[in-house]
């Protein structure tokens, strides 16, 4: 519309206004009305003016904005005559047998057309134009991408053939429009975006050629094939070549070497011509792009990528026809086994494409790797798996190939996980549920193993390959010069490898069905082994975290083995004791020296217990050869103590103790064995109380201990000798607790006699004098003697003036008066105790104030005590 004059008045603004919304109207409703007879088809009865009523509504639009619009008015309504003028043109040939060519010859003369307008006159032409052929090619595009997906669908499910594509009636007319209006784009839009264009009306008429006749599915696949590497030839056949043409073809090439592989699958031979075209045009375009820009540089790398997968996947392919699924399984396994030669060609002469090979052959190993889990060929994916990641560690050597990295800790994970139920029958179980002296088991083979061992093999293998992988990488020696010290590479190496080698050997010997105890003794032996050279070795990183596990787990396995004769539990025993004497006494690390000591003292202590069962004797004899063990742990403790920095003594005094329980415990049948196993471990104890140089906290501590055990020796033989004299009992105990009380008050001079003489003199005195008042008998001579005692006790408190014996004394002393009156009640006549309480009372009214002056001296007396 347009726009009014400045300072215009308001009534000729409105009329105006009024004027274009009535030629709006008026259009609006002639547009609606020449819809009628273009769809009907004829108009004034004829059907070549059909679209003339709109053409001519378009028109006067045109002329309308000729007349009064502006420039983008113009430019709509000049596009709008374009699709009008094909519309009107298009009607009265909709209904002849040659209508989709002649559309897209009408496409193509409107295009030429539209180019021949001057270059004002054609922007808005050429927007119709390209809204009319665009939506025209895409039409027929999809009718093309629908007809290749039927001809792919008929070669489905693979091998079984397929039938001809199907005789479509002016079937021809698909890719010769596909052809126009593609060459109508490329009229209407730029120059450089028409090879790529060119690209996809290429694929898209490929795609529609099948229409014209029935195809079978060998031409289909040749003519995919052949257009295919055509398309990728012009992408990377020429540097220079803009970036949105490369894509565009490589896109259009790829999609057609898909479609033709999914055709080739009616048949072997198809799939196999199409994956051998895969594999020659992936490495030509490889060598052509890589000289390109970085565009092609890109495409030369995909294709390279695509080439390792397609080596397995032809020999299968070659394969299928009469050949079982297991063979085919292993032939793609041997196949993929020549990768990484080809990986090491192209990182030594392409080093720029490295990645993307690297990631092929990450994509090729995994398939087959994982192959068994989804291949009805019944082969061991454990195997399959542990031989991928062989191949991806070869193929991984540099650091940087993360594709192979990933691919092999997948494959990784399958493979133990899968072998894992195996490993761990041949390390707890390998001759089933054996009882402990059983006797020698009878082994058999077991070929269901041997597929696991193999594979725990090669990942040992691979563990030594990607040790020695690292070998260049620049670490901090000692001294942090930047230096790797010489081995170290193997060492790495050899600890990466170990967990997998340790597993395997086991496994491969139940595999094999060698005779007992050859697989135990292995085991034994080589656990033994590596447990020595972790801790007697100079400490390397993850030496003792990996070697002193396995060595550990495979000791353990061997001496389960063992346990099936009395001989081999004994030898197994004696081996373990004498290896972890070495580690406790000869190991660098201190922890490592702790643990070979606490491991040696248990497995003597369990050889031990055994050894006289084993020959012959009863269990509690046993309690003696243990009771020699916490001996010689408490001999081996001394040592330690006069060598600083060695195992420390505490650890092997405490195991000492507690293999001195164990014997005591093995020994509770007999009260005489075990009176003598605390007798005997009291005096040893007492003995270590005399090494020189121990302190005074640890003295006490060994003399408690050994006091103890003498008491608990004395007790066990007066209850195996029926003595039912309670001061038996009682009177050693308080001794020790008075003679240790005494001796606390003399070097402790802050102690109060109630702490270090109390518990002693209630051991003493309490349990007699509640015999005394308790029971029925009279028991003179134990009143007599438990007076005399209190007595001597309240003597000794006032001499050295002790409180607690004066009071605990005093006490005794006054109950057992008490008692003795009591009892003598009845026996004298009354008259004495009345005469008596008399007198007691005359005289201490007497006295009265003197008795007061005494007690409160006493009481001050008692009181200044300690």
């Amino acid at each position: 519309m347009a726009s009014a004059p400045a300072g215009e008045r308001p009534a000729v603004l409105a009329g105006r206004v009024l004027a274009w919304v009535g030629h709006a109207g008026a259009l609006l409703v002639a547009a609606c009305c020449a819809v009628v007879p273009l769809t009907v088809g004829r108009a004034a009865g004829l059907p070549v003016l059909a679209g003339a009523p709109l053409l001519l509504v378009v028109l006067t639009l045109l002329g309308t904005a000729l007349l009064t619009g502006g420039a983008v008015f113009r430019a709509v309504a000049a596009a709008l005559v374009v699709p009008a003028l094909a519309a009107a043109v298009l009607r009265p040939i909709a209904e002849l047998g040659l209508a989709p060519l002649l559309t897209a010859l009408v496409m193509v003369a409107l295009a030429g057309a539209v180019r021949l307008l001057p270059a004002g006159w054609r922007t808005g032409p050429r927007a119709g134009a390209l809204a009319v052929a665009g939506g025209t090619a895409q039409f027929a595009v999809l009718l093309a991408v629908a007809l290749a997906g039927a001809t792919a669908g008929r070669s489905l499910p693979p091998w079984r053939g397929a039938v001809a594509g199907p005789d479509l009636d002016q079937g021809w007319q698909l890719p010769v429009v596909i052809a126009l209006t593609v060459a109508a784009l490329g009229l209407l839009l730029p120059r450089a975006a028409r090879p790529a264009l060119a690209a996809i009306g290429v694929a898209a008429v490929v795609l529609a050629v099948p229409a014209g006749w029935p195809s079978p599915w060998p031409a289909v696949v040749a003519l995919d094939l052949v257009a295919a590497v055509g398309l990728l030839a012009v992408a990377v056949g020429r540097p220079g070549i803009r970036s949105w043409t490369v894509l565009t073809s490589t896109v259009a090439g790829t999609v057609l070497l898909g479609h033709g592989l999914l055709v080739g699958l009616a048949a072997p031979a198809g799939a196999g011509a199409a994956l051998a075209v895969v594999l020659v045009a992936g490495v030509a375009v490889a060598v052509s792009g890589r000289r390109g820009t970085a565009v092609q540089r890109g495409v030369a790398g995909v294709a390279l990528a695509v080439v390792p997968p397609a080596v397995p996947a032809g020999v299968v392919v070659a394969l299928i026809a009469g050949v079982p699924a297991w063979w085919q399984a292993r032939a793609a396994l041997a196949a993929v086994a020549l990768l990484p030669v080809g990986l090491l060609a192209v990182r030594r002469h392409w080093p720029d494409l490295r990645a993307y090979a690297s990631v092929g052959v990450a994509v090729a190993v995994a398939a087959v790797g994982l192959a068994p889990l989804v291949v009805p060929a019944d082969e061991p994916v454990t195997l399959y798996a542990a031989v991928a990641v062989l191949l991806a560690t070869l193929g991984g050597a540099a650091r940087s190939d993360i594709a192979l990295r990933v691919a092999g800790v997948g494959l990784l994970v399958v493979s133990v996980a899968t072998a894992a139920p195996v490993a761990l029958t041949a390390l707890v179980a390998p001759y089933g549920a054996v009882s402990p002296w059983s006797g020698a088991p009878t082994v058999a083979a077991e070929p269901g193993a041997l597929p696991a061992g193999l594979a725990l093999a090669a990942l040992a293998v691979a563990g030594i390959l990607a040790g020695l992988s690292g070998r260049g990488v620049a670490r901090s020696g000692p001294a942090g010069d930047g230096v790797v010290p010489v081995g170290a590479g193997w060492w790495r190496a050899a600890l990466v490898a170990l967990p997998f080698a340790a597993t395997a050997l086991p496994v491969l010997l139940v595999a094999a069905g060698v005779p007992w105890p050859v697989l135990p003794v292995v085991t034994l032996l080589g656990g033994a082994a590596v447990v020595l050279v972790a801790a007697l070795t100079a400490p390397r990183p993850l030496l003792a975290p990996v070697g002193a596990p396995v060595g550990l787990v495979l000791a353990t396995s061997g001496l389960l083995g063992l346990l099936a004769t009395r001989a081999g539990t004994i030898a197994g025993l004696g081996v373990l004791v004498v290896a972890a004497a070495v580690v406790g006494v000869a190991a660098r690390r201190a922890g490592a020296r702790l643990g070979g000591a606490l491991v040696a003292v248990a497995a003597a202590t369990c050889l031990a217990v055994v050894a006289p069962p084993a020959g012959g004797l009863s269990l509690r004899t046993a309690a003696f050869s243990v009771l020699a063990v916490a001996v010689l742990t408490l001999a081996a403790a001394v040592a330690a103590a006069s060598r600083p920095g060695r195992v420390p003594a505490v650890a092997l005094d405490a195991a000492a103790q507690a293999v001195a329980l164990v014997a005591l415990l093995l020994a509770v049948g007999s009260l005489r064995h075990a009176a003598a196993v605390c007798v005997l471990w009291g005096a040893a104890v007492a003995l270590r109380v005399l090494r020189r140089g121990e302190s005074v906290g640890g003295r006490w501590v060994f003399a408690g201990i050994a006091g103890g055990s003498e008491l608990l020796g004395g007790w066990l033989l007066l209850a195996a000798g029926d003595v039912a004299v309670l001061e038996a009992y009682t009177v050693p105990v308080a001794a020790l607790a008075l003679v240790a009380g005494v001796v606390a008050l003399r070097t402790r001079p802050g102690l109060t006699s109630w702490l270090a003489l109390g518990p002693g003199l209630v051991a003493a005195l309490l349990p007699s004098l509640v015999s005394v008042l308790v029971a029925p008998d009279h028991q003179p001579w134990r009143r007599l003697l438990l007076g005399v005692a209190a007595l001597g006790a309240v003597l000794a408190g006032a001499t050295r003036r002790w409180q607690a014996p004066v009071l605990l004394g005093g006490v005794t002393l006054a109950l057992l008066a008490l008692h003795e009156l009591v009892r003598g009640w009845d026996l004298l006549p009354r008259w004495i105790f009345l005469a008596a309480g008399g007198l007691a009372l005359i005289g201490l009214a007497t006295t009265y104030e003197r008795r007061r002056r005494d007690l409160a001296r006493l009481r001050a007396a008692v009181g200044r005590m300690g």
